[in-house]
């Protein structure tokens, strides 16, 4: 790991110094009192998670200090971390802002992206053909890329076939400068170096996935001539070194944005892929509409649907796309990590282990299904809407968030093993998520003359959506409430849409009539969305009008 040591070239003898426990050893940061101990390790290149820009409500940004004892604890602090982890020196590093030399590990360590296969279940169909290239080409196979801001997901195709031989999905490594786009984009206007950094960690984590999927294919990496990139417009920026500073400021948010390298060469050394090989980032609409939801629009073919279609693509940067039946409305949310289990105490992706169905059972007692049928180690965002929406019912949360009949610290899942135990902040969190989302698309409605329960079909897409329960959803009001029958659960749609551009003349002449009909709409620049956002933040139904 590359450590900016900018502050090492002052005096070293006149500053105190914090020593950082890492895997590869003890790295010492002198620095001078005044900012926080999280805003001194990202500014000297140490990864750190934060998703609430050092306002301890995210509690990830947790650190172990041994001088823990002689500091001490701030509400946020008391808020965030339980007894027994405060007793073993755990910390947030937002909240302490030291004034001499400390000894840290980070808790948890940063660790590599763990890649797994894709499983047959996680794929969305594509139907369109395929344009087979010939076999005896030097570089047969092609590559299609969804770059999340929470997950990475590849699959790796015969070009000479019209067929996906592989696929992987994995953490974007880059959730260490921060769970939303807003903080890594921060990240990387400190410095040259530490947004070179950052683009590094994803460049790296996709390199390793292609090297796994080649493995598997027996192929040669340099057999790979042609990849195509989609993703949100921060994360295609960072992932080229290009663009990236222009999304924080505001009159680039419609904008669109260039996120195509000038010069694709360092992408095909760090990938090892064939020396002239085709690298794509397909472009976005603009500073906040990414060419995931391009995807995502041309896999569900919603401008082909009935007028007054609506497409949600759940994620950390939610993307909300409603068709008319002559223009296609885009816009953007900060839905934030809470839908792909992340920035909840108790929350995982849908992977092994995570609880992502719940139901009362015949004895009116809790029930659940979890994904390996193993015992459960946390709750996926499907999980955690049913969970709520069981707790609304049985009156043991009120639409304001509150628990009711004498539930504190939060209401206990499991007590197998560590106790899964969902807490009044992650509540808090998924209401906002909740609140963000439904109220883009009552803005969106209302743009349109007509009220979300006129809406004549519903998509809903990503992992997410996959296993959503409609019925629990549209009782906390996190999509509309029209019949179940218009409302269609897909799932990884942005991949697939990617897949359609890497193989498919059709689906590139379709990316052109989307893209000149699209219209992006601002929500920041609304003083309704503020109002609609705080309407929305109740667990309750979702209105046609306020």
């Amino acid at each position: 790991m590359n450590i900016n040591m900018r502050n090492a070239q002052t005096d070293d003898t006149a500053l105190p110094v914090i020593a950082v426990q890492m895997a590869d050893g003890e790295h010492r940061i002198p620095f001078c009192a005044g900012p926080t101990l999280r805003d001194i390790l990202i500014s000297a290149g140490i990864p750190l998670p934060s998703a609430c820009d050092g306002k301890a409500l995210c509690g990830l940004c947790r650190v172990i200090l041994t001088e823990s004892a002689a500091i001490p604890f701030t509400t946020g602090e008391l808020l965030c971390l339980s007894y027994p982890h405060r007793g073993e020196g755990l910390r947030l590093a937002c909240q302490i802002r030291p004034d001499a030399g400390l000894h840290v590990i980070l808790a948890p360590p940063v660790a590599q992206t763990q890649w797994r296969a894709l499983r047959e279940d996680e794929y969305t169909p594509t139907a369109y053909p395929p344009v087979q290239q010939s076999s005896d080409s030097d570089a047969p196979y092609g590559v299609a890329i969804d770059l999340g801001t929470t997950h990475i997901r590849l699959s790796l195709w015969s070009l000479a076939e019209g067929k996906r031989i592989a696929g992987r999905v994995g953490l974007n490594p880059q959730i260490g400068y921060g769970t939303d786009v807003l903080a890594r984009l921060t990240a990387a206007s400190h410095s040259l170096s530490q947004a070179q950094a950052i683009g590094a960690l994803a460049q790296q984590a996709i390199g390793a996935a292609l090297a796994e999927m080649a493995s598997v294919a027996a192929i040669r990496l340099n057999a790979i001539g042609k990849l195509a990139i989609v993703g949100n417009t921060a994360m295609l920026s960072l992932l080229a070194g290009k663009n990236y500073d222009l999304l924080l400021q505001t009159e680039y948010w419609t904008r669109r944005i260039d996120c195509q390298p000038d010069d694709v060469d360092f992408l095909r050394a760090v990938w090892q892929v064939s020396g002239p090989a085709v690298i794509r980032f397909v472009p976005p609409l603009g500073g906040f509409i990414g060419s995931d939801l391009l995807a995502g629009v041309i896999a569900t073919h919603l401008i082909a649907q009935p007028a007054y279609s609506l497409l949600i693509d759940f994620g950390t940067n939610s993307e909300i796309a409603l068709w008319d039946g002559r223009l296609l409305h885009v816009t953007s949310t900060a839905g934030g990590p809470a839908f792909e289990g992340c920035g909840i105490s108790c929350g995982m992706p849908g992977e092994t282990g995570a609880i992502y169905r719940v139901w009362q059972d015949d004895n009116g007692t809790l029930a659940m299904s979890v994904l390996g049928d193993v015992q459960p180690a946390g709750v996926c965002g499907s999980g955690l809407v049913d969970i709520i929406a069981w707790l609304r019912r049985t009156g043991k949360l009120d639409k304001v968030g509150r628990f009711r009949d004498g539930i504190d610290e939060g209401y206990v899942l499991s007590d197998i093993d560590e106790p899964i135990m969902l807490r009044k902040r992650d509540i808090d969190a998924f209401q906002r998520a909740k609140a963000a989302i439904a109220a883009g698309i009552r803005w969106l409605c209302d743009l349109s003359g007509i009220r979300p329960s006129e809406l004549e079909r519903v998509t809903v897409c990503g992992a997410f959506g996959r296993l959503l329960d409609v019925g629990n959803a549209r009782e906390i009001g996190l999509i509309p409430g029209i019949a179940a029958d218009k409302v269609m659960l897909e799932g990884n749609v942005v991949l697939a849409g990617c897949e359609a551009l890497l193989v498919s003349d059709a689906a590139e002449e379709l990316l052109q009539t989307v893209q000149s009909l699209a219209r992006i709409h601002n929500l920041a620049e609304d003083a309704a969305f503020e109002h609609l956002f705080v309407e929305n933040l109740y667990l309750q139904p979702m209105r046609d009008a306020s």
